[in-house]
């Protein structure tokens, strides 16, 4: 804990060394804390297989921390909690966990140079193979802390109506609690130049990317793209794309080296001003791909559908994605990263699909998420521990797919009642492995004052698995109070 301690104190003072050397720093920030505390009886605690299982209470203190700003050249959004997790039973469970989202942007010079700066403390499941739980509160011993710190420069520079240069050089540190992950260092460059607004019928663009994993415990990745694209406006809602590139990966494989000549066709369809749609297919060296988008808000629905092929890697992930903060009735139960990403040494192949949709009426508002996803290792054939160990042990390949829905209602001004549920299966066929995890939850939410409010929840969450001693349920309640100063 002390390693994450102080990794934590050198990204937050990261953050606000640059809000410092901002010389507006005292202006338009807006700052923000509080408190959280709750009791959680559980019959289950470690969510260990049927006549295994142990109950326990525990307590949990969370303190909380924002502050943003919005500046004509300075913006930044810092979010951090220290969660304090006390278990009555067994105090060798007690932990703590950090919970940092911070980023921020800075222009530098006249609307041509900025600088994103983004930091974050998370959790992750250190493998899918193990119990995960719905947050961070059961003691699995399956929770990793992932920290990233990244830095960001780039310049923006118009050439008139023909084109616009966007250049960018980005500088990530990733880290894992879970030493069997190795650390690194990831050294992204990239370059587009676009035709600007005298092209608005044949949109055409020149890009180049090359993005460096340097490992601290395996051999580094490469990742290097060279393309071109041009566009054309059938009528002004419908544009065909295509693309042709160059793509040279560097890491360890056998048979034919990861690289070669690529190509995409992509149709974008602004069916409406609301209503966007964009489909695509393409060959690249590990095979055909396809590409979908889709998007529609308005009145009471809100709907999006994402289906893309990416080769990438953990570390990747982890610099890139956005965090997201799971609470109960308003306090923080963890900072969690996407469900279905992996936590490997390995390179892999990412299918992902996934639809949401969230519709509002009056007193009620209704979620539906649906997902699938494949993570197919591409580093294939190597006897090197250091690959075999994470989510790719003794399988190459996984897959994941779930649905979790879930309704909320306004009893009265102050008061609301949620429900939710999710199904997820995945499957591991190089260990003939098949888990099913269901997860429902409900609960009641109230304010009490302006600044306190308080909650009840009670959860059953079970797997099922044809592996002997995989198996397990959980039902649990729980109660917390949320004070904001």
């Amino acid at each position: 804990m002390a390693d994450t301690a102080e990794t934590t104190t050198k990204l937050i003072g990261a953050m606000l060394a640059l809000a410092l050397a901002n010389t507006a720093f005292a202006a338009d920030w807006k700052f923000g804390a509080g408190v959280s505390a709750g009791e959680t009886y559980t019959d289950n605690v470690a969510l260990a297989p049927p006549g295994a299982a142990q109950s326990d209470w525990i307590t949990q203190i969370t303190p909380t921390f924002s502050a943003v700003k919005n500046g004509a050249r300075f913006k930044a959004d810092v979010r951090y909690s220290l969660q304090n997790l006390f278990y009555a039973r067994d105090s060798n469970r007690n932990q703590i966990y950090h919970q940092l989202d911070a980023r921020a942007n800075t222009e530098l010079y006249e609307k041509e140079l900025f600088l994103d700066t983004n930091a974050s403390i998370r959790q992750a499941a250190t493998s899918p193979l193990g119990a995960t739980g719905v947050n961070n509160t059961n003691a699995t011993g399956n929770i990793s802390n992932v920290r990233t710190l990244t830095v960001s420069p780039y310049w923006i520079h118009r050439f008139g109506s023909v084109a616009t240069m966007n250049a960018r050089v980005g500088v990530s540190d990733v880290g894992y609690s879970n030493a069997l992950i190795s650390n690194s260092t990831n050294t992204n460059t990239s370059a587009t130049l676009a035709g600007g607004s005298a092209f608005s019928q044949t949109p055409w663009a020149l890009n180049y990317s090359d993005q460096k994993v340097n490992y601290t415990s395996r051999p580094d990745v490469e990742f290097t793209t060279t393309s071109a694209s041009l566009g054309y406006l059938i009528t002004p809602r419908i544009k065909l794309t295509g693309v042709t590139g160059y793509e040279r990966n560097q890491y360890l494989y056998t048979g034919s080296a990861p690289q070669g000549s690529f190509w995409e066709a992509n149709v974008a369809w602004a069916i409406s001003p609301r209503t966007k749609l964009e489909v695509g297919l393409g060959n690249h060296y590990y095979g055909k791909t396809k590409l979908l988008s889709f998007s529609t808000h308005g009145g009471h629905l809100e709907w999006k559908a994402d289906y893309n092929e990416s080769v990438t890697t953990s570390n990747s992930q982890a610099s890139t994605n956005t965090a997201y903060l799971v609470t109960s009735g308003g306090a923080p139960v963890g900072i969690f990263v996407d469900p279905t990403q992996i936590q490997t040494n390995s390179v892999f192949l990412n299918k992902r699909f996934q639809t949401a949709l969230i519709w509002t009426r009056g007193r009620s508002a209704i979620s539906a998420n649906v997902y699938h996803s494949s993570q197919i290792a591409l580093e294939t054939g190597q006897v090197s521990s250091l690959l075999q160990n994470g989510a790719f042990q003794n399988t190459t390949s996984i897959k994941q797919r779930g649905v979790s829905a879930g309704w909320s209602y306004q009893l009265t001004p102050l008061m609301s009642a949620n429900l939710s549920a999710s199904l997820a299966r995945s499957s591991y066929p190089g260990l003939g492995r098949e888990d099913e995890d269901k997860v429902i939850q409900l609960g009641i939410n109230r304010n009490l004052s302006p600044h306190l409010s308080g909650a009840i929840n009670v959860r059953h969450q079970a797997r099922d698995s044809n592996q002997s001693g995989a198996d397990y349920t959980e039902n649990a309640l729980s109660g917390s109070v949320n004070y904001t100063f």
